[in-house]
């Protein structure tokens, strides 16, 4: 398997220019927008690499925290089981986390669509300044 790899790297044909580091590649055959396109990208995949890292990161924790902090009632000031719990406030406990559940969801969504306007924008002025660019 690794040699199948070694020979496609090796036979295979560069398409382009690419490569973060400037020794790697002459930037100079590229235009100035080609230029600001090819650092935009590098930047966002960065940027979308390292906010993918965060946001694990970040999960775990409050995942954790979360479940430390919900099932707390479960336990008494000492950190014993409670003796006598009923199950009537075990039940309401559950549908508060549901309805929380539910109520994130609904925000995720929210932010999400108003994402893809954002991005849509975000495209559109930068195809008018490709544009500006390219008249001038």
């Amino acid at each position: 398997m690794s040699d199948l790899t070694n020979e496609i790297k090796t036979t295979r044909k560069k398409i382009g220019i690419s490569g973060s580091d400037e020794r790697i590649a002459d930037l100079s055959k590229l235009t100035p927008f080609q230029q600001s396109l090819r650092l935009a990208t590098l930047r966002e995949f960065q940027a979308k690499k390292i906010k993918k890292y965060v946001k694990k990161q970040v999960t775990q924790l409050n995942t954790k925290r979360k479940i430390a902090e919900e099932i707390k009632f479960l336990f008494d000031e000492h950190g014993q089981p409670s003796a006598n719990m009923p199950i009537e406030d075990v039940v309401e406990e559950r549908k508060q986390i549901e309805n929380q559940i539910r109520w994130f969801e609904a925000i995720t969504i929210e932010l999400r669509n108003r994402l893809i306007k954002i991005k849509e924008i975000e495209d559109y002025a930068l195809d008018l300044i490709g544009q500006e660019r390219s008249d001038s």
